[in-house]
């Protein structure tokens, strides 16, 4: 269980430091998290399967300025460690994310409430003109966040497992039969949020196409989502010829009026 520990710890420092430090290389969403987690825990078949269902899930739900409704990458990265180390499926994965996701807000609240705090010590060291002080201070603000979220990573496995296992086998067959119910109806939850976001009366027709495409041609989505994609080239290459034709329109009506001020000028010199 060490080891187990050790590597969801790695994770949890790697996910939190990529937003941190790393500008957001997005890497810290549920698809990468989980297929790392499951790499390292000797599953990752089972780690890209949770990642996908985590995904689909987390994928309408976005922070507004620094409100995080849910921290989708703890709760991935705990969710799918949890379920591949009690031997479970992807509808405990779900069902463990969501909890544990929202109790994760304090955890990111906390960490930035206190480099709010280093904001008059920054303000010192500036006063000083200490530059050393403020680049040491710099990196240990960037550095504190991803160490407290590989200690809370070790500690939740580490001691927080054999917990997880009581709780889980301790469930009943009608209840995990409902988990399973519900983790299948989440992601369809996860798509209306995104929809919710994106919905405008042109986008519909797309949404209806790809249903069309999936319902009565029974397509897979690979195929329908390399479809979307031909299609977001035509479109984007016939708004551009669009909007090349109106610059040159433009440019020409410019040269007219141009070239007409030029003549009436000469009319006049020439009148005089």
């Amino acid at each position: 269980m060490f080891g187990a520990a050790l590597s969801v710890a790695f994770v949890m420092f790697l996910g939190n430091i990529s937003d941190s430090g790393l500008s957001d290389l997005m890497i810290r969403r549920p698809l990468v998290m989980s297929t790392i987690v499951g790499l390292l825990l000797g599953n990752l078949q089972k780690g890209i399967v949770m990642g996908a269902s985590l995904e689909v899930i987390f994928l309408g739900m976005s922070g507004i300025g620094g409100a995080m409704p849910s921290d989708y990458m703890t709760g991935s990265i705990f969710g799918t460690a949890f379920a591949i180390l009690n031997h479970q499926g992807t509808s405990v994965a779900l069902s463990l994310a969501i909890p544990i996701s929202l109790l994760a807000v304090f955890v990111n609240q906390l960490v930035i409430f206190i480099r709010g705090l280093l904001v008059s010590k920054f303000n010192d060291l500036a006063d000083k003109d200490n530059i050393k002080g403020i680049e040491y201070l710099h990196y240990a603000s960037i550095f504190f966040g991803p160490i407290i979220y590989g200690i809370i990573g070790f500690l939740g496995i580490f001691l927080g497992n054999s917990s997880i296992s009581l709780l889980v086998h301790s469930i009943p067959n009608f209840f995990m039969e409902g988990l399973t119910v519900l983790g299948k109806i989440l992601p369809a939850l996860g798509i209306a949020l995104l929809i919710n976001m994106i919905h405008e009366k042109g986008n519909m027709l797309y949404l209806l196409l790809g249903f069309l495409l999936a319902s009565y041609l029974k397509l897979p989505l690979i195929a329908i989502a390399l479809f979307g994609v031909i299609l977001a080239v035509i479109i984007a290459t016939t708004d551009r010829q669009i909007l090349n034709n109106k610059n040159l329109i433009t440019d020409t009506n410019f040269q007219n009026k141009e070239s007409n001020s030029n003549l009436l000028e000469e009319d006049f010199f020439n009148e005089q």
